[in-house]
């Protein structure tokens, strides 16, 4: 879930300083400096400056400060090819081209090219070179070409460098992958999300583990998920530098924190809002959310004729749903009478945006360079995202204040529940994981990540549940005794798990939906990795997809039908293993307690014994089938999602 938030449209560049070597260094006059890291603000986005301070008693650096600034050193551990080794090869090599370019002047032109006029070599080596000697036209002409050679020989040794002397370079795979990140930019730029299915028709060729493009490896395995995605507990894991430079204005949240001690720190406020115990706590105000939007809305449509999107619906619910999870005075999407599209417009576009950002992340910051006047008057999505960002900042510093005015830690609303803001600004984190411009990021991410693929899920689950009469039939008769009194009694989550059809109709949309299509790389930083006979040197990225899990034949027979009734009965260990919509590891989706909880209530709910009867409108498969892979997976671009008239 939490892919859906790399979509939001955001604001900030990010600079970083030096720092020295060690934590400590000598004065003159022998006296003992040490060097802390302390961060500032500059604009919108923050970089790490240093100061010196002369008390030798102050602690060293935090573990978060040491991590963070490990953060900013990037390519250490995610493109170690690129930066180091393959650059140094490459522009070493051209460094010599243009040691031969500056020679040839040398040569004299009207005798044979093997004689050199030793007064030039004598002016070249005192760097003084004698070009007034030559026309300035043919000057221009040779300048051209020297630059055009260069160019010409540092591509070259590039493409030389990446087929035969990368480190990846022994991994199958066809050679414009190897050589071009431009080959996926292709499919998943101007054919929409569509370099995931390549990788399918390589691996079909090349067998289980391809090279995809020059810095990245794809393993299409079942049995290796479990040893790719691993507990930290197994051994640190962190993200791939390249799978968030497209998002980097998200640069501090817990979403795009690359190293593995850093994003941990990050997480683990987060972590009881989310488990099982804190969604159960929610579980009120998810019923309450519900209700209002199948007795109320719903039932304010019924003989109207009037067509429902329940993409928009539905999005909106979960947008509520999280709201007011995170903040005081949320907006109340669900009732706008449209139920407010524009913020389903908001992270969708943003959505069909992200593959061009993460091939090419140099054109955020080129955005950035214009002012959000113009910005707002080009196109209006901006002026939502504004909205939103200052939403999140006022209550940020609401609970900041109230935090320095109290030095309170128990700021409860009217429910006896601390906000999740406020719970973040309370918590032990250190004074850098504090800042207004971080927790401005981390509350974007989480805001947005709990919003638009939630209901994604929910409308694909609800056509295939609207369009089978059998499937709907059986559905509403397990419903029944959970069901029968609703709204009056309304049953808790662990009742509605009770109901094994409808978990079994759950999973099933799960599977065919993938929860993210996109493969999920991961960074062994520290150690290779093993799979089969090939060994992967640490620091290479690595990913899985759910799409190939989800849609392995061997495990599940049919895998493109949506069949529930695999389910129920003999459900092997394979199918619980293959089944990663919300990914493994220290890096799984956190929001998974939260999303089931949704979905339980609002399927039960729509499709409870007795409930308000409708019939979709000008929808079919290629509205909810996910065929683009846009980091979250999207049905055809031009679909207007489920409709449905109510009767």
């Amino acid at each position: 879930m939490e892919s859906a938030a790399m979509g939001l449209y955001l604001d900030g560049v990010f600079a970083s300083g030096n720092l020295p070597n060690g934590p400590r260094n000598r004065n003159r006059q022998g006296q003992t400096m040490k060097w802390a890291s302390s961060r500032r603000w500059d604009g919108e986005w923050p970089y790490w400056a240093i100061h010196r301070t002369t008390s030798a008693s102050e602690s060293d650096w935090t573990i978060t400060e040491r991590s963070a600034i490990r953060e900013r050193r990037r390519g250490q551990y995610s493109r170690p090819y690129k930066s180091g080794k393959e650059k140094t090869i490459v522009l070493s090599v051209c460094s010599l081209l243009c040691v031969v370019i500056q020679l040839i002047p040398m040569f004299q032109t009207t005798r044979s090219l093997a004689m050199i006029d030793l007064s030039r070599m004598e002016a070249f080596m005192s760097g003084l070179p004698r070009m007034e000697t030559y026309l300035p036209r043919e000057a221009g002409l040779r300048a051209a070409v020297a630059v055009a050679g260069l160019g010409a020989f540092y591509v070259l040794s590039l493409v030389v460098y990446r087929l035969a002397f990368s480190p990846l370079a022994r991994f199958p795979g066809p050679k414009i992958a190897a050589v071009t990140g431009w080959y996926e930019l292709y499919y998943d730029v101007v054919k929409k999300g569509k370099y995931l299915y390549e990788i399918e028709k390589m691996h079909d060729k090349y067998g289980p583990i391809v090279r995809i493009n020059p810095y990245e490896l794809s393993i299409r395995d079942p049995d290796y998920y479990d040893e790719l995605y691993v507990s930290g507990s197994v051994r640190p894991t962190d993200r791939y530098e390249g799978f968030v430079d497209g998002v980097v204005d998200f640069e501090g949240s817990h979403l795009a924190t690359i190293e593995h001690d850093l994003h941990r720190k990050r997480r683990k406020p987060l972590d009881p809002y989310f488990s099982r115990a804190g969604v159960t706590k929610l579980e009120p105000m998810v019923a309450e959310l519900c209700e209002k939007l199948i007795i109320e809305r719903f039932g304010s449509f019924r003989g109207t004729g009037k067509v429902v999107r329940l993409d928009h619906a539905f999005t909106a619910f979960s947008g509520d749903v999280i709201n007011r999870l995170c903040i005081d005075d949320p907006p109340n999407l669900v009732d706008d009478p449209e139920f407010s599209p524009a913020w389903f417009n908001l992270f969708h576009s943003g959505i069909v945006s992200l593959p061009l950002f993460m091939g090419l992340p140099w054109l955020i910051h080129l955005i950035r360079l214009v002012p959000e006047s113009i910005l707002a008057r080009l196109d209006s999505r901006s002026q939502t995202f504004n909205k939103f960002k200052v939403m999140c900042d006022e209550h940020l510093l609401v609970a900041k204040r109230e935090k320095a005015a109290s030095g309170y830690k128990d700021s409860t609303l009217s429910g006896g529940r601390l906000t999740l803001f406020r719970h973040i600004v309370n918590s032990d984190l250190p004074p850098s994981e504090l800042t207004d411009e971080r927790l401005s990021k981390e509350a974007q991410v989480l805001i947005g990540s709990g919003t638009i693929t939630t209901a994604g899920t929910m409308g694909f689950l609800v056509y295939y549940i609207a369009s089978n009469p059998a499937i709907k039939k059986r559905l509403q008769e397990e419903l029944k005794p959970v069901m029968a009194d609703y709204p009056r009694t309304k049953p808790t989550w662990a009742q509605l798990e009770k109901v094994v059809y409808l978990q079994a109709l759950i999973k099933e949309a799960l599977r065919l939906s993938y929860g993210t299509m996109h493969r999920r790389p991961r960074v062994s930083p520290k150690q290779p990795l093993q799979f089969k006979e090939w060994v992967i040197p640490a620091g290479v990225p690595v990913g899985m997809s759910a799409y190939f899990a989800h849609r392995d034949a061997r495990i599940f027979p049919r895998p493109m039908e949506f069949i529930p009734e695999r389910w129920l009965g003999n459900v092997t260990p394979e199918m619980n293993r293959n089944f990663i919509p919300f990914s493994k590891g220290s890096r799984h989706c956190l929001g998974m307690n939260l999303a089931y909880c949704e979905i339980n209530y609002i399927i039960a709910a729509l499709f409870r014994p007795g409930g308000a009867e409708f019939e979709l409108y000008e929808t079919d498969e290629t509205d909810v089938i996910p065929v683009h892979d846009l980091i979250v997976p999207l049905p055809r671009i031009e679909s207007k999602g489920v409709r449905v008239i109510f009767h």
